[in-house]
C-alpha cells in the first residue's frame, strides 16, 4: 500500500491552509476543539522550566502561532457514535500553547487540516516532533521507531485484509520495505529503524509518567536494557520505575549494563559538595536560578538529620 512521504505531506497541508484561507479565529471552531489523548501523549512533555519560559512568552507577547487542528467528525473518532456526522476539531499540534491560552484567557489562532483518518494524523505529528531542532537522541530514536510500529501495523492490516490474493504466507516480509523506506526517508541505516523500533517497542511498556521522564532525560536507563523488555510479548502491568524494569531483565544482560543503572546511593557527603558548588555559581552570577537549587538541595540535606 503506497504511502505518501510525511515531509512532503507537512509542506503541502501548509500550502493548502493558506491556499484555503483556514487559519482562522472562529469562536465555534475554538470552543469545539477535542484533546484526544492517544494523540496528546505522542509527545514528550515539556520540562517545568521550558513550559515556564512559554507561558512568560505568551504573556507577554500572546500565542503567535496557530494551533494545528484536525477537521473532522465524530464518526471517524468515535465508533457507534450517536451523531457519527457532527464535526469536531482535534487538536494535533499546540498542546502547551492551547493550555497556557485557557487558563489565562489569552485569545489564538487555529488552523485547520484535513487527514483520511487517524492513522495519516499520526504520522503528520510524529514528523512534525522529528523536524524540530531541540530533540533529544532518546526521543529522535523513539519517534522514529514509533513510526516504523505504526506504518507496519497499517501494513499488516491491509495485507491480512488481503490475504486471499497474496501468493506467499501473511507475515513472511512483513515490515521490511517500510524499515527500507524509512531509512531512506530520514538517511540513516535500514538496521537503525529496526533498532529505534525495539526502542519504540520497548518504551511502549512503560507508564506514562516514567515513560516521559526516560524520553526527557530525566531518567537514565540504557537503550539495551528498553530493546530487552520489548522482547517480552507481555507484561502483567506497564513498568513505574528503573527498580521494576531491572527486576523483570536482569537475567538477560551482562551485569555492568545491569549497575550502570542501578539506584545511586545518595550521602550526606556528596550533597554537601553540590551545596558549596552551587553556592559558588551562585556568588559569581548572582542569578535567582542557583538560589532555587541551594533551597532544594538544603531541604534535601534535611533530611538527613533526625
Amino acid at each position: 500500500m503506497a504511502k505518501m512521504n510525511i515531509g512532503a505531506m507537512i509542506a503541502s497541508k501548509t500550502k493548502e491552509t493558506f491556499a484555503g484561507n483556514k487559519l482562522i479565529s472562529n469562536e465555534n471552531v475554538k470552543n469545539n476543539i477535542v484533546v484526544i489523548d492517544e494523540l496528546r501523549d505522542l509527545i514528550p512533555p515539556l520540562g517545568q522550566d521550558e513550559y515556564g519560559q512559554l507561558e512568560t512568552n505568551i504573556l507577554k507577547n500572546g500565542c503567535r502561532d496557530a494551533l494545528s487542528l484536525w477537521e473532522t467528525s465524530k464518526g471517524s473518532i468515535t465508533e457507534n457514535s450517536e451523531s457519527p456526522d457532527e464535526p469536531i476539531y482535534v487538536l494535533i499540534d499546540g498542546h502547551n500553547r492551547f493550555d497556557i491560552c485557557k487558563k489565562n484567557n489569552i485569545s489564538f489562532n487555529v488552523q485547520l487540516l484535513n487527514f483520511s483518518g487517524l492513522q495519516e494524523v499520526k504520522d503528520y505529528m510524529i514528523d512534525l516532533q522529528l523536524g524540530r531542532r531541540n530533540l533529544r537522541p532518546e526521543q529522535i530514536s523513539y519517534f522514529r521507531g514509533l513510526r516504523f510500529l505504526n506504518e507496519k501495523n497499517e501494513k499488516g492490516k491491509y495485507d491480512r485484509e488481503n490475504h486471499k490474493v497474496q501468493s506467499e504466507p501473511y507475515g513472511q516480509n512483513s515490515g521490511i520495505d517500510t524499515a527500507e523506506k524509512l531509512a531512506g526517508e530520514y538517511n540513516v541505516g535500514r538496521s537503525t529503524i529496526k533498532r529505534d523500533a525495539e526502542y519504540a517497542k520497548g518504551i511502549s511498556k512503560f507508564e506514562k509518567t516514567f515513560r516521559d521522564e526516560v524520553l526527557t532525560g530525566k531518567q537514565k536507563v540504557p537503550k539495551s536494557l528498553i530493546q530487552t523488555i520489548a522482547k517480552k510479548e507481555t507484561i502483567e502491568k506497564p513498568i513505574e520505575s528503573i527498580e521494576e524494569l531491572l527486576s523483570m531483565v536482569e537475567d538477560s544482560l551482562p551485569e555492568s549494563i545491569i549497575r550502570s543503572v542501578e539506584p545511586k546511593v545518595e550521602s550526606f557527603e556528596s550533597d554537601a559538595t553540590m551545596l558549596m558548588q552551587t553556592a559558588k555559581k551562585l556568588y559569581k552570577f548572582k542569578d535567582r536560578v542557583y538560589l532555587d537549587e541551594l533551597q532544594a538541595i538544603i531541604a534535601k540535606m534535611a533530611t538527613y538529620i533526625s
